[in-house]
């Protein structure tokens, strides 16, 4: 599977470190979807990911921003995500974290991709109005069917 986010914001960029921002909740989550203890160290957090085959990347190559909020994203030029799809035929499924991610997801890249694209809850604590257990169980219900190999789209 496939994760992506918007753009990493300063403080993940300063660090990089994908999700470094330590009030976002994606370390806290993903594990916990995966059945895993949340990793301490950025290494670890890389290994579990390497382990369970999940990838992580952002819609966004390049773009102008004003701080960390994805509302201030402007000139946005999209990474080539349907080259890795293409060098990487194993991805079954991509998930978008939050509104900005598949918002520019679906406008770069529409319906050109043949590979299922799931919008879910911003792990970013900027999403205040979506409480911990409904990103939780969003992403879960989201994340599930393809960890236990019941992908529905293969």
């Amino acid at each position: 599977m496939l994760i992506l986010g918007s753009m990493p914001g300063p403080v993940a960029l300063r660090k990089r470190e994908y999700y470094g921002f330590p009030g976002n909740y994606f370390w806290r989550l993903l594990p916990e979807i995966l059945g895993e203890r949340a990793p301490r160290d950025y290494a670890a957090k890389v290994a579990l990911l390497k382990d369970r085959r999940v990838a992580l990347w952002d819609v966004i190559r390049s773009c102008t921003r004003t701080g960390a909020s994805d509302g201030t994203i402007r000139d946005a030029a999209p990474n080539d995500i349907p080259g890795l799809l293409r060098r990487r035929k194993g991805i079954g499924a991509i998930f978008l974290n939050g509104k900005t991610a598949e918002r520019l997801y679906r406008v770069h890249f529409g319906g050109t991709l043949h590979v299922p694209a799931f919008g879910l809850p911003s792990t970013s604590p900027a999403n205040a109005s979506v409480s911990y257990e409904r990103k939780r169980r969003a992403w879960s219900a989201a994340i599930r069917p393809f960890l236990e190999n019941r992908n529905p789209w293969c």
